[in-house]
């Protein structure tokens, strides 16, 4: 052996072999350690140690379920679409009042990719009812005329044409206006205002495996954003795609995400359309296509990237917040355990989704155990304290290990993010547990749309939880240094000052983020897209920093176009009419 060389062992983490082999020695390491709990906790103070046990079990049953939903993953890698005739696809893209120039970036990188123009047709509901949009799709359909686009007017909102009050109303209206004027449009496409098409091929690869496998209903492709410096809230997202989505498609568990998306249209027919019991569709309208025994796909490729994702505390507990009581009022109302229609595989990985926003409730029991422990003078296990930190020490370590195999290994510091953001999200995922509970599954709370526009702030109020729960924990700290230093060393409680401090420094970082983006100066549009080699590598990709160039097919009139259709819903394809409304002050989803 050479001196002075070193042995150096590369681990592929996304080895079904590497996962496989951390995870099920996680379901030991579990099982030990609740083990340990139960017969080391002390029996006089049932009142601390009975709800620590508890929380414990329920969040190590759930990390069984995600070692299990996660046994099972397809690889990442897409093969190149074949040869194949295309058919005609319809792009729906559902518009509340988002920037004008946030819309006209979208619709040119849809009109832009590989995808010939007389195939294609692009339908933008409004529901702003904007003549600036109006405008905007005239000016487009001037600039690009081998394609095919339609100005809609959804029907107003509770009223009785409508199907659906929020996004889910106007993707059905423009479903409904497809299949009157473009019958024959085989499949169709949701985008959301402000999506650019990440990859040049997505049709081309999406349509083209719809095509190849007719027994497939939807194809859902990745989601990434424009993001600020270090992705402060994790809006890449990608732990969620880049590993778990690849898990769930393995069971045939793949769900829409609401962009990026392409269904068959004569599946997405079969089950009524968009669905409208929940507040958003994305989800539901794939759970009630598994339901239905139609299957779903996944394909880790860009399909879309958010030209502005949510980097102000008020509006990341909005987001969050509806994808929890969207998620939830499906595990109260519409059970995956009752469901008809699902494998086993489908109902554990739908059941994880659930109980992963339940499990807030007993992440703040495990957060205040520690603190009434050194209040109350409570030693809650037998065990040497020393022991205590070494047990909890080894075993976060190895949870730590899973998750960064299960991100496909994204980053450590990915991983340390998602901690911070989940003991975060904590009371948000706890009122959105109980709001599902409270509305039934005949109400819903109202749907309010996610602004585009980052505001900014000192967010004081939305932390004020967490500030006071770091106080308890951080007084405690203090009250115990206090009555046991200086003293014997096995006189400290070294087990929950561990699970405080850690607990304190999860928070602290959530709180510093918090005023995240204060003296960014605004875009012209009011938005504040962060600028940097990895936006303006998005933004390459999806072509928007470029002037539009009409794709070799738009030179190409489309033939057979249908008429504006009339009455509720209506349809402008004629050029616009300079005497329209101005734009309303909401903002969109």
């Amino acid at each position: 052996m050479v001196h002075g060389s070193r042995l150096r062992v590369k681990i592929s983490w996304a080895s079904d072999r590497v996962r496989r082999g951390i995870g099920g020695t996680l379901v030991v390491a579990s099982a030990g350690y609740v083990g340990w709990i139960a017969t080391d906790a002390a029996a006089d103070d049932l009142w601390i140690s009975l709800p620590f046990l508890l929380a414990n079990l329920f969040m190590v049953s759930l990390l069984c379920l995600t070692v299990f939903n996660n046994w099972h993953r397809l690889p990442a890698a897409v093969p190149e679409p074949g040869p194949f005739a295309e058919p005609l696809t319809a792009v729906l893209v559902p518009t509340l009042n988002e920037p004008p120039d946030m819309l006209r970036r979208t619709l040119e990188s849809v009109l832009r990719q590989d995808w010939p123009h007389d195939r294609l047709v692009v339908v933008v509901g409004d529901d702003g009812r904007r003549a600036a949009v109006r405008d905007l799709v005239a000016e487009l359909r001037a600039a690009f005329p081998g394609a095919t686009l339609h100005y809609l007017l959804p029907p107003r909102r509770r009223t009785p044409e409508r199907n659906g009050d929020a996004k889910d109303g106007n993707l059905n209206a423009m479903l409904a206006f497809v299949a009157r004027t473009h019958p024959d449009a085989a499949f169709v496409e949701t985008r959301d205002a402000d999506d650019l098409v990440g990859d040049p091929a997505f049709l081309r690869r999406t349509v083209g495996h719809l095509v190849r496998h007719p027994g497939t209903a939807f194809v859902q492709t990745v989601k990434d954003a424009v993001v600020g410096p270090g992705d402060p809230f994790g809006n890449r997202r990608r732990f969620f795609y880049r590993g778990i989505m690849l898990s769930r498609a393995a069971t045939g568990s793949a769900f829409p995400c609401g962009s990026g998306l392409v269904w068959r249209r004569a599946d997405l027919e079969a089950i009524g359309g968009f669905p409208t019991w929940n507040l958003v569709e994305d989800l539901y309208s794939g759970y009630v296509a598994l339901r239905h025994g139609l299957r779903g796909a996944y394909l880790p490729i860009e399909g879309a990237i958010g030209q502005v994702a949510p980097e102000d505390l008020p509006n990341v507990y909005k987001q969050l917040g509806t994808w929890a009581v969207d998620t939830l009022r499906i595990l109260y109302w519409r059970s995956p355990l009752t469901a008809r229609g699902l494998t086993l595989r489908q109902r554990a990985q739908f059941l994880e989704v659930g109980l992963f926003y339940l499990s807030s409730v007993p992440t703040l029991v495990l957060m205040l155990t520690p603190a009434c422990c050194l209040l109350a003078d409570v030693r809650m296990f037998r065990t040497a304290t020393a022991l205590h930190v070494g047990y909890s020490v080894a075993y976060v370590t190895l949870l730590s290990v899973f998750m960064y195999a299960l991100g496909n290994g994204t980053s450590w510091r990915e991983v340390w993010r998602a901690k911070q953001i989940w003991v975060g999200l904590t009371f948000v995922y706890i009122g959105a547990s109980v709001r599902a509970a409270w509305y039934g599954p005949r109400r819903k709370p109202e749907y309010r749309v996610t602004r585009k526009v980052q505001r900014a702030g000192l967010y004081l109020r939305e932390v004020a939880p967490h500030l006071a729960l770091c106080a308890l924990l951080v007084a405690a700290l203090v009250r115990h240094a206090v009555q046991r230093i200086p003293g014997p060393l096995d006189a400290i409680d070294t087990g929950s000052v561990f699970w405080a401090g850690s607990y304190v420094v999860l928070l602290a970082g959530f709180v510093r983020r918090s005023w995240y983006g204060l003296g960014r100066a605004p875009e012209p549009d009011g938005t504040r897209r962060p600028r940097g080699p990895r936006s303006d590598e998005l933004l390459r990709k999806a072509g928007t920093c470029t002037a539009p160039t009409p794709n070799a097919s738009a030179a190409s009139p489309t033939t057979g176009s249908a008429p504006p259709a009339r009455g509720t819903a209506s349809a402008d394809s004629s050029a616009p009419s300079p005497s329209g409304t101005g734009a309303s002050g909401r903002t969109s989803s």
